[in-house]
């Protein structure tokens, strides 16, 4: 099979697999369906969604105008004080100062960023809340993988695979 006919079983079979997830089949059932992996599947879906995304808004945005007054950023925490205020070390037992400074970090907004932000924020949460949320589950797999002895601490684990908790609406009250 030369590599032409094989893109092409690959994108037919593709088109499958999206016109059955459209029609609300699951992962599975689509995989008993084409007599494949689950895996092949979810791979399928991710290269489907990944070739047919549009651009978010934020990326369609125009720049600044050069016009725009300065606005000086708010001073970042140096990456060595970090490590201090991580959630693995333990809280100094040192009184705290009345007024405690609290860290900032100033990160560069590039397109996919801004992308990977606007995703966060679809369902109406603010960015600050998106951001908070995200970095908490990155860090607890982080944690979790690590102290599971998977990982050494000085790797970045990775994650292979994810389950959804079912949706459940919140209860209407009286």
């Amino acid at each position: 099979m030369t590599t032409a006919t094989k893109a092409a079983a690959v994108a037919a079979r593709r088109a499958t697999v999206a016109a059955l997830r459209d029609k609300g089949l699951s992962i599975r059932a689509i995989a008993q369906e084409l007599t494949i992996t689950k895996d092949t599947v979810y791979r399928d879906i991710r290269a489907v969604s990944r070739d047919t995304a549009t651009p978010s808004d934020q990326d369609r945005r125009a720049p600044v105008a050069p016009n725009a007054p300065d606005v000086a950023p708010p001073t970042a925490t140096p990456v060595s004080r970090l490590a201090d205020l991580s959630r693995d070390t333990p809280t100094p037992t040192a009184t705290p100062p009345a007024t405690p400074a609290v860290p900032c970090l100033t990160v560069p907004l590039d397109a996919a960023l801004l992308a990977d932000l606007a995703t966060l924020t679809r369902n109406g949460s603010s960015p600050q809340t998106a951001i908070r949320y995200a970095l908490s589950q990155a860090a607890s797999l982080y944690r979790q993988a690590w102290d599971a002895g998977l990982y050494p601490r000085d790797v970045n684990p990775v994650l292979g695979r994810h389950q959804y908790a079912p949706y459940q609406p919140p209860e209407q009250q009286p």
